[in-house]
């Protein structure tokens, strides 16, 4: 019960006792007694209500235990399968309330023919967390309809929505997508904590001398900066990072704008433009109109054509800063992919001032990681000398949830663009031949800054062989 109505409810009952004390004083006993109850009838009601909800675990828009265990969370959702009349309001607020308490990036809502199984995407691994009997099925799914505004009577096609979350304090965006499957729709929501978008460049894992050339490279005036790394490797967040710092460095006198495709923060002091191809709102016809609203420095979220690879190639070489991100295997790969979307090379070679490479990977838990030696195995997949060092590897405690594991950091490689590399890119030689020369002039590659943080403590060798397996360096 809102606090107006709580309020409104006392000023009428007071209002009504004023009116009987001047007019009919003989009834002021009763009065008072009727009164009492009108004023404090909703409060009551909301207190009840308030109570209720706790039994269930969560409350409206808030969290009442913290973050749960992975059993205990389990037997709270699967409890509602057993009730007569199940609150799909509060099963459906104490999954995202746990979700997002839990620190996870996605929720997956996947029906099948006799459940729904409800997963969580934790440190970037899906883990399965309840099933929720095929009754409760399509009101979850409404339900989610219907916080996160979109038609609930349409279950054939696809729908994307967003909705907002207050968890402990924190306000958390969700996007919510819909799509229809055998057994029912498909929900899958990716959180997005605004609380992170705090972050500066120090602290996403760049080692000592990558930062010092992180920021000598995004503090030039112009030029084209490519990140590079699967869905998922953390782009956005360094992306993000990179203009708050860009802004704070030109004391905010750089006028700053993106190209997203979707928004997914909202960041203050920069102007954000939403991509919708669907009303031919194109990448490049974005740009096209955003290189006439003067801007020093554009982010594009993601060169795909190339009429939009044309346009930043020829901003970044006419006095304006592109950051974009680019799909390939490595960043040396990143030149051959604009070759191979028709970019002429000598172009690529005079617009482009640094490829940035970037995986993620999850960080030991500081309160349970052992220390385990490398083996034979390790080192021959890694190949490189693994001994004179101390490594760790994951125990599980009740501080990571006996997952081992605890939160996630960058790794990643710089390729400075020189003359040497835009030789090579005028020749259109091979990655190799590109990541070789850069090599040889000093740059450090993820493997290498991976096994850094491997031999730090702050991960274990599984876990960088995870991430960057032999065939992905190859």
């Amino acid at each position: 019960m809102s606090f107006p109505v709580v309020l409104g409810s006392a000023i009428a009952a007071t209002l009504a006792l004023v009116g009987v004390a001047v007019f009919q004083p003989e009834y002021i006993g009763p009065s008072v007694f009727i009164a009492g109850l009108v004023a404090a009838g909703p409060f009551l009601l909301s207190l009840a209500k308030r109570r209720a909800a706790d039994r269930k675990g969560t409350g409206r828009g808030r969290s009442v235990y913290g973050a749960h265990t992975a059993a205990r969370t389990r037997a709270v959702i699967e409890g509602y399968n057993s009730d007569e009349k199940p609150d799909v309001t509060t099963l459906v607020d104490y999954i995202l309330q746990q979700a997002a308490l839990q620190l996870a990036s996605d929720i997956h809502v996947v029906p099948y023919r006799d459940f729904v199984l409800i997963r969580f995407r934790i440190d970037g691994i899906l883990t399965d967390v309840a099933k929720v009997g095929p009754h409760l099925r399509e009101q979850v799914t409404n339900r989610l309809k219907v916080m996160s505004k979109v038609v609930t009577f349409v279950h054939d096609r696809p729908q994307d929505g967003r909705l907002d979350l207050n968890v402990a304090g924190r306000e958390v965006d969700l996007r919510v997508a819909f799509m229809p499957t055998m057994h029912g729709e498909r929900v899958v929501m990716r959180i997005l904590d605004r609380g992170e978008m705090g972050y500066g460049v120090e602290t996403l894992g760049f080692t000592p001398d990558q930062l010092s050339l992180f920021k000598e490279i995004i503090h030039r005036p112009q030029g084209m900066v490519i990140l590079n790394g699967p869905t998922g490797s953390g782009k956005t967040t360094t992306i993000y990072s990179a203009l708050r710092d860009i802004l704070e460095h030109s004391a905010h006198g750089s006028s700053i704008y993106t190209l997203e495709d979707p928004i997914e923060f909202d960041l203050t002091n920069i102007n954000q433009t939403q991509i919708e191809e669907a009303q031919g709102f194109t990448f490049a016809q974005g740009l096209r109109t955003m290189l006439r609203q003067d801007p020093d420095v554009i982010m594009v979220g993601e060169i795909r054509d190339l009429d939009t690879a044309r346009i930043a190639v020829q901003a970044g070489m006419t006095g304006h800063l592109i950051i974009t991100t680019v799909h390939a295997k490595q960043a040396a790969g990143v030149f051959v992919r604009l070759q191979e979307i028709g970019v002429d090379p000598h172009s690529t070679a005079s617009a482009v001032t640094a490829v940035i490479g970037q995986r993620l990977v999850r960080q030991l838990c500081a309160k349970c990681k052992q220390p385990a030696p490398a083996t034979p195995g390790q080192e021959a997949k890694v190949g490189l000398p693994l001994g004179g060092h101390t490594y760790y590897a994951p125990s599980g405690c009740a501080a990571c949830n006996q997952k081992g594991y605890s939160g996630r950091k960058g790794v990643y490689e710089i390729l400075v663009v020189d003359e040497a590399v835009r030789e090579l890119i005028s020749q259109r030689v091979s990655p190799d031949r590109i990541e070789q020369n850069a090599v040889e002039h000093g740059m450090s590659m993820l493997i290498e800054n991976g096994l850094r943080l491997a031999q730090a403590g702050d991960t274990s060798l599984d876990e960088v062989l995870r991430i960057l397996p032999p065939e992905q360096r190859a």
